[in-house]
């Protein structure tokens, strides 16, 4: 954001329908300067008609011999509950030979199906499902194409050691955030006392830890909180799979929303609330001990903070070089951050390597985003690493439909 956006974005951040308003106003009258669609330096694969999904996963394998991916096989349009998707993979060279698994009821433009690895295996995936109405998982095998395992409930990570699952209520966050949950017709998750963040196993679905969202509320309430929609929303193992973060959202009475941040051991150990000001973004673990997010601090104002779990110390980055939200990912050995931008004035978005130790910035792509992609629609770039950490997944729309990038920017690290 120029000096401009930036102060105009400090007036306006906590009203987000008004914010959108101008936004999309701001962008329509940018409309008319023709953009190029899609600027890299870089050698990239493109698979047209595909996506992954969020920045918090990854589609390669372990081995980083496989690639996941989602299909739509709908129009571009606000989701009904009976629209289905096609999961699949793409393995070969270059990732160029798809093979189909499954289709699922259980996705949204955002986030997919939420499907992933199961842990560091090779052969199986979970994504999420709808049975008889209610959001479940699955567990499929990629190599003989069976059915593992239905799990019961919808899941939105996978331990990276493939024994835990945290999960949480998609329809109530379809209520809140349309377009980043479950729709369904089941009366099931209306209920504060029964509905649940929680960490069970999958091996025998033994719930580990789960709390209610009455029980979440009573942890150091605020006034915001009185007569608000509440829910939980994403969460993520920590790499040793020992921890997990998840977020308690709410609604205020004037349609803001407000974010707190938890920590907690897979069996309920040391639950701990993060000391940010009601705003928390985008994260990523950074080790199994520090989180790395955008987020808002009550006297040091918002950006991209490293933060160690139970204890909140922190330390920001970037505030010169890169002031607004992204989808980050910290490779914290490498001392790289990969983000993504949102779109900007002329709805261009970019992908951008940062050198935690230099500060400095590299515009790995630059793509122009369609304007019919947004709100529900939003295509973000959500870049992910393969394991050699040499080579960069991202979902883009630059020509008018879903396109599943792999970007070779080795050339640009030592």
């Amino acid at each position: 954001m120029n000096k401009l956006e930036l102060v105009v974005y400090n007036l306006v951040k906590d009203n987000p329908v008004f914010k959108q308003k101008i936004v999309n106003f701001y962008q329509l009258l940018l409309g008319c300067i023709p953009q190029k669609l899609i600027e890299t330096s870089y050698p990239f694969i493109e698979r047209e008609g595909y996506f992954y999904g969020f920045h918090d996963k990854t589609p390669f394998s372990s081995d980083g011999n496989n690639l996941l991916a989602h299909k739509p096989i709908t129009e571009y349009r606000e989701l009904t509950k009976d629209d289905e998707i096609e999961i699949g993979y793409f393995s070969g060279e270059g990732w160029s030979d798809y093979h189909y698994l499954d289709k699922t009821k259980g996705w949204n433009w955002q986030l997919g199906a939420m499907l992933q690895w199961k842990g560091n295996s090779n052969e199986e995936v979970v994504y999420n499902i709808v049975l008889d109405g209610n959001h479940k998982s699955r567990i499929k095998n990629i190599k003989s194409n069976l059915l593992v395992k239905d799990l019961p409930w919808a899941i939105s990570h996978i331990s990276s050691d493939g024994k835990h699952a945290c999960s949480y209520n998609f329809h109530r966050a379809e209520k809140a955030m349309p377009g980043y949950g479950l729709k369904t017709d089941s009366p099931e998750l209306n209920n504060e006392e029964t509905d649940f963040f929680r960490i069970f196993s999958l091996i025998n679905d033994e719930v580990k830890f789960q709390i209610s969202i009455s029980d979440i509320k009573k942890i150091n309430p605020n006034n915001s909180m009185e007569g608000a929609f509440h829910f939980f929303h994403h969460s993520l193992f920590n790499p040793s799979s020992s921890r997990v973060f998840f977020l308690h959202r709410w609604l205020d009475s004037n349609g803001r929303r407000w974010t707190r941040m938890f920590s907690v051991g897979i069996n309920g150990e040391d639950l701990y609330l993060f000391p940010m000001d009601e705003m928390v973004s985008h994260i990523t673990w950074a080790s199994n001990t520090e989180i790395f997010a955008y987020l808002r601090y009550p006297n040091d104002g918002e950006g991209y903070y490293l933060v160690e779990d139970k204890t909140g110390t922190k330390k920001r980055y970037f505030k010169d070089v890169l002031n607004s939200d992204g989808h980050p990912t910290f490779l914290k050995d490498k001392n790289l951050v990969i983000t993504d931008t949102y779109p900007d004035r002329f709805r261009n978005q970019y992908l951008v390597l940062m050198d935690t130790k230099t500060n400095k910035r590299t515009n790995l792509l630059k793509a122009h985003l369609p304007r019919k992609f947004k709100n529900f629609l939003q295509v973000d770039l959500h870049p992910r690493f393969h394991p050699n950490s040499k080579i960069v997944s991202v979902d883009t729309a630059y020509n008018g439909k879903h396109s599943l990038l792999t970007i070779d920017y080795s050339k640009s690290i030592k």
